[in-house]
């Protein structure tokens, strides 16, 4: 199976809608803050990650233990990293950090940050004003990702704060058509047509467990030597 391939699905196709909004947006009327959420299993993450590597944009997840200073860590050495400003070891207080992060943004016009995970974000109201002033105060564009409920709680949390977000995406199931494309783009073994109703069904367009059953196939395909499988190869290999 192809490795690291971000296949232009549905949901690629509108997400990155959302992101080239925000690169056009007219950016002395409009910040740069959009919002990507949707239910587990539905590929957010992973297009986060790899629409991040394809395009030079800097990946920041944020985690059960992240804390406002811990962000403005990793965020203010990723900086560093992504332009090249030699080794540094941040210290101060998180509101320093940040000021930091700022400066550097500031001459870095347009830069593009994903913060997966978003969620985790919401007991600290520190940690989303500092996002909220990185697009308040510079040019620079961020992509939040978070779960089924993000664009609900952070409109109950803070509604100016959501008032800033300009663009927005909800992740769907995949369909049908999104798995043939998935199959016939990843897969090292040719296909069947059947085998797309096949896998759509059995993953009830989760993403997740879709990549499962084409991992499933392949193998299949390898053990029995085939280089086309089938619907029928198996379900004849699950009855054996």
């Amino acid at each position: 199976m192809k490795q690291g391939t971000l296949v232009r699905t549905s949901n690629v196709i509108q997400a990155d809608k959302c992101i080239d909004y925000l690169i056009t947006r007219p950016k002395m009327e409009m910040v740069g803050l959009g919002l990507i959420y949707g239910k587990p299993g539905l590929g957010k993450t992973t297009y986060a990650r790899r629409v991040a590597f394809s395009r030079g944009y800097l990946y920041l997840r944020l985690e059960a233990t992240t804390t406002p200073k811990s962000f403005a860590t990793e965020l203010l050495t990723s900086l560093y990293r992504r332009f090249g400003l030699g080794e540094y070891i941040p210290y101060g207080t998180a509101n320093g950090l940040y000021k930091q992060c700022l400066s550097i943004l500031e001459d870095h016009e347009n830069t593009i940050i994903v913060i997966d995970e978003i969620d985790y974000a919401f007991r600290y109201p520190q940690l989303l004003g500092a996002i909220r002033d990185i697009v308040d105060e510079t040019l620079s564009i961020v992509i939040l990702i978070g779960m089924q409920n993000s664009k609900d709680r952070l409109a109950q949390i803070n509604e100016y704060y959501f008032d800033r977000c300009n663009a927005f995406y909800e992740f769907k199931p995949v369909t049908k058509q999104d798995v043939s494309l998935l199959l016939n783009s990843m897969l090292d073994v040719k296909i069947d047509n059947d085998l797309a109703e096949y896998v759509h069904f059995n993953s009830a367009g989760n993403l997740r467990l879709a990549m499962k059953l084409m991992h499933m196939i392949e193998d299949r395909a390898r053990k029995q030597s085939l280089s086309k499988i089938s619907r029928q190869d198996i379900e004849r290999q699950g009855k054996a």
